[in-house]
């Protein structure tokens, strides 16, 4: 195990037990009336868990000189920042203009960046939104920011 990865396990175990005794101070409550630390606390056990495996992986697992991959070549930068400003844009209006029309507009943003017809990017965005509104604002009974057109 080359000693980049070793730092970098270190690094994510330390953070795992950080959040994990975090999540205790808040609370974890119970499976059944869960607290405002449960979610994080079984995360950073998560976390501690795949740590685990792959520093024994990489500890038993002999490289003979092998170059790491450079992989950072290749990336597509622009995709990349389009996805990181159209997340920002839509914390950014989603109270204002509200959940419908927000998210409509941000899953235009994030279906155009694929190879899709335009036919099948509103279409998709238009199933998208009317399902996870149905799911959240009805089944699950969230309240959803409705911003100034009312819905």
């Amino acid at each position: 195990m080359e000693k980049r990865d070793r730092i970098s396990c270190v690094v994510w175990l330390v953070l795992s037990f950080f959040v994990c005794i975090t999540s205790l101070h808040l609370g974890v409550g119970t499976l059944h009336n869960p607290g405002p630390g449960f979610i994080l606390f079984g995360a950073s056990i998560l976390l501690a868990i795949f740590t685990g495996i792959l520093s024994g992986i990489g500890f038993f697992k002999k490289t003979k000189g092998a170059r790491p991959a450079n992989v950072w070549k290749g990336l597509n930068w622009e995709t990349n920042l389009i996805v990181v400003v159209a997340l920002i844009a839509y914390c950014l209006v989603l109270r204002k203009i509200g959940y419908v029309m927000t998210t409509f507009g941000l899953m235009l943003v994030l279906f155009s960046l694929g190879k899709m017809k335009p036919w099948a990017v509103v279409l998709g965005a238009l199933i998208t939104v009317l399902f996870s509104y149905c799911l959240f604002g009805y089944f699950l009974k969230t309240p959803l920011p409705r911003g100034m057109i009312g819905f």
